[in-house]
């Protein structure tokens, strides 16, 4: 029997996340994935514009993130779904999100990129927090 939660994928992700300083690697984009997952498949309750609107900020981040990389990963089929909604999910999403905001935004000021690249960066970094900001 598979006892995976969406709070269990949270923890894990978080971890490779902080082991990986990559903003391009393999865990900021399943921290991505994983973040997206939350806003389109959330269940329960009713669906809150402040839902549609995270799910729309990050769906748009990891569309320019990954335009320009080869063989970007997808999600698995058969995730859990991510509840509905509570104050402990919105935690969880939101420091997810914010710590990436923050790596992004890390990798746009600092010399590693190509001027493009970084911009790109820049702009996740503005659209993640925006994100967040609409949970919060």
């Amino acid at each position: 029997m598979n006892t995976t939660t969406y709070r269990s994928l949270l923890v894990h992700t978080a971890a490779a996340l902080s082991a990986d300083d990559d903003p391009d690697g393999l865990p900021a984009q399943q921290a991505l994935l994983l973040a997206a997952h939350a806003g389109i498949r959330r269940t329960g309750g009713t669906r809150g514009a402040d839902w549609d609107l995270f799910a729309a900020a990050v769906t748009q981040a990891l569309t320019g993130l990954q335009a320009d990389l080869p063989d970007p990963p997808i999600l698995a089929a058969g995730l859990p779904s991510p509840g509905p909604d509570s104050t402990e999910l919105r935690q969880a999403v939101i420091e997810l999100v914010r710590v990436l905001a923050d790596r992004y935004a890390a990798a746009a000021r600092g010399p590693a990129g190509s001027p493009w690249r970084r911009l790109v960066w820049a702009n996740a970094a503005h659209q993640l927090h925006d994100a967040a900001a609409e949970l919060a």
